[in-house]
């Protein structure tokens, strides 16, 4: 779980631009991502959603709601 605003800001960002994500230890996992889903039940989830929708956002990546 990613907890800080600021790194799930930077992987949600990264995920959107690039279809994956650089892990931890470094590998590089490449996904195919129709979606992202945050935890509503994480401590902080308010900033850290508000921080990924700013972060996505700034970057000119539309938020959309599933239809």
């Amino acid at each position: 779980i990613v907890d800080d605003p600021a790194a799930a800001a930077d992987r949600a960002l990264e995920l959107a631009e690039t279809g994956g994500i650089t892990a931890d230890d470094g590998s590089r996992v490449e996904l195919a991502p129709d979606s992202l889903c945050l935890h509503g039940d994480t401590p902080g989830a308010v900033a850290i959603a508000r921080a990924v929708r700013a972060a996505l956002e700034g970057a000119g990546i539309a938020i959309e709601a599933f239809a």
